[in-house]
């Protein structure tokens, strides 16, 4: 065998060490009804403070006994990634609802001011009511007299009344001429 498939053969063999002894702790866990997950809080301070400085040390024990606790060290940062992650986003929606609630407050503020101008221009329903009558009475005054006046032809030809009128201004002002 050459160098690197034996090295895989080594980490791979280790690996498989290192998951038999997990499902060891795991059951020996569920055994004595242990879940690393539901420790009273001062256990989980201590744990997340063993996690934290060995995260930022970079100590690292040989003991199996460490898997579980590594296992827990990593839960605990993808919570803590995936929870700033949704932080920086729900930040994000916030600024953008902030932004529409803005905009919208500005077009309600527009409309209002629209109705309150259109209020005032607006007539009441009696006003525009007396209005009404009053167009009415005046409609029917315009018709009793347009009755009493005399019927117009109503296909006069224009051109003949302009020839008329040309012909009466010659008369005039040949009589006034006269005399």
């Amino acid at each position: 065998m050459d160098k690197d498939t034996s090295r895989r053969v080594t980490i791979s063999k280790t690996l498989e060490e290192v998951r038999v002894l997990n499902a060891q702790n795991d059951k020996l866990l569920k055994d004595f009804g242990i879940d690393v997950f539901s420790f009273a809080d001062p256990a989980q301070e201590l744990l997340d403070q063993f996690a934290q400085i060995r995260l930022h040390t970079g100590l690292c024990l040989e003991r199996p006994q460490m898997s579980l606790l590594e296992e827990f060290l990593y839960t605990r940062e993808a919570q803590r990634l995936e929870a700033k992650t949704q932080a920086i986003t729900l930040g994000s929606d916030v600024v953008s609802l902030r932004l529409r609630c803005a905009d919208e407050t500005r077009e309600v503020s527009r409309l209002e001011c629209f109705l309150e101008e259109a209020h005032e221009l607006a007539t009441t329903t009696d006003e525009f009511e007396k209005k009404k009558a009053n167009q009415e009475k005046n409609c029917e005054v315009v018709k009793g007299k347009l009755k009493s006046l005399p019927n117009v032809p109503e296909d006069v030809n224009l051109d003949e009344l302009i020839a008329n009128v040309q012909l009466l201004e010659e008369e005039d002002s040949r009589r006034g001429g006269d005399k």
